[in-house]
């Protein structure tokens, strides 16, 4: 089987932006199974136009804007492949290369990555996606040969807008080789606790809401909430804001420096009002670190695994959920034993790649 991957990016996992992390371990894995896989990415920096790079089991060929060049590279990789995977929504590339797809006679699918979430859109943002999508986006979602969404509450959001007539979901994944053993919390002082949060600092992140739960609680000064990621204006507006309360930033954190700052926490935060069950949320659970994640993290359906902590997203749910977390302490290696347990059966790449390759099999066979 030949898959034809087209991102914006690079898929390097050491990026902050999510679709990278997702196409480098479900690349790797698929290609781990017998599949070939391609990728050719849409990316700011380049060192020359159809910039080729090796990666773990298949090429990125990546290209700064759209030409010559990259038109006859998606030619050549869409004749070559037997499907082609587009991810995002509301994105012009997409349609272009859909378009392509259709003229060379080869099926298409569409990962959503949340894109269609509601609380994702508003004031003029949500006029433009709304004209974007009733022009282009719902046709060319109904001409897919499948969605494929990361939760069950995404299908919600899409048959709300769009009626594809083939949908089917497979969550994200952790690659297990990079967190082989877990560092359960069986003892640790708690004179000081430490609470950590780990992504794009960003409005769509509910970082706010984070702050202003914590700076509520932590009214002796004795914890500490620190924010890793890239610098960002917001970033650095809600750390001057906080800071007096114990908010501190730690910089974009990747490889050994990202595990070690997940296992220096006695708690880890995802805050967000709208997402699919995060990739840095699996990475805590793999390291058997304790983690409090919003409902609307797309989560719910996994609850009963009893893994997690979870809250609404509103600084008064944020705080009752971090006063839930620090007064049962008593539970939380019962919780972080199930939430590796929880990644090694469902949220890892191997799973999740074997699932997709039957899913493209599926649909070359129609």
């Amino acid at each position: 089987m030949k898959v034809l991957h087209f991102i914006l990016g690079k898929a390097n996992k050491n990026r902050a932006n999510g679709v990278n992390q997702v196409i480098a371990g479900l690349a790797k894995h698929s290609a781990r199974l017998g599949a070939e896989i391609h990728v050719i990415g849409k990316s700011q920096t380049v060192d020359v136009e159809g910039e080729f790079i090796v990666r773990d089991g298949f090429a990125v060929e990546a290209f700064s804007r759209w030409g010559v060049k990259l038109y006859f590279a998606l030619i050549r990789g869409i004749q070559w492949s037997d499907i082609v995977h587009l991810h995002g929504v509301y994105s012009p590339w997409n349609l272009m290369v859909a378009r392509m797809c259709i003229m060379l006679g080869r099926p298409y699918i569409l990962t959503l990555h949340d894109g269609l979430s509601p609380s994702r859109a508003n004031g003029r943002v949500s006029f433009k996606k709304f004209i974007f999508h009733s022009l282009f986006q719902r046709r060319h979602i109904e001409h897919s040969a499948g969605v494929h969404v990361l939760a069950d509450e995404e299908a919600s959001d899409l048959l709300a807008i769009a009626k594809p007539s083939n949908i089917f979901y497979i969550p994200n994944g952790i690659d297990l080789e990079d967190y082989p053993s877990p560092n359960y919390l069986t003892t640790r002082s708690l004179e000081e606790v430490n609470i950590g949060y780990l992504g794009r600092l960003s409005p769509e992140k509910n970082l706010d809401a984070l702050c202003e739960a914590f700076a509520s609680i932590n009214t002796d000064g004795s914890m500490r909430l620190k924010l890793a990621g890239p610098p960002t204006a917001y970033g650095d507006a809600l750390l001057r804001r906080f800071n007096r309360h114990g908010v501190v930033g730690v910089g974009p954190l990747f490889g050994e420096e990202k595990i070690k700052f997940i296992r220096s926490l006695d708690l880890f935060v995802h805050p967000s009002s709208s997402d699919v069950f995060s990739i840095a949320a699996m990475e805590v659970l793999a390291q058997g670190t304790p983690l409090l994640i919003t409902r609307t993290s797309k989560v719910s359906y996994f609850y009963d695994r009893n893994a997690f902590f979870m809250c609404e997203p509103t600084d008064f749910g944020l705080r009752r959920g971090l006063l839930d977390a620090l007064d049962n302490r008593m539970v939380w290696l019962e919780k972080t034993r199930n939430g590796r347990q929880l990644v090694e059966d469902r949220l890892n790449w191997d799973a999740a790649a074997k699932d997709m390759l039957k899913a493209y099999a599926a649909m070359m066979d129609k």
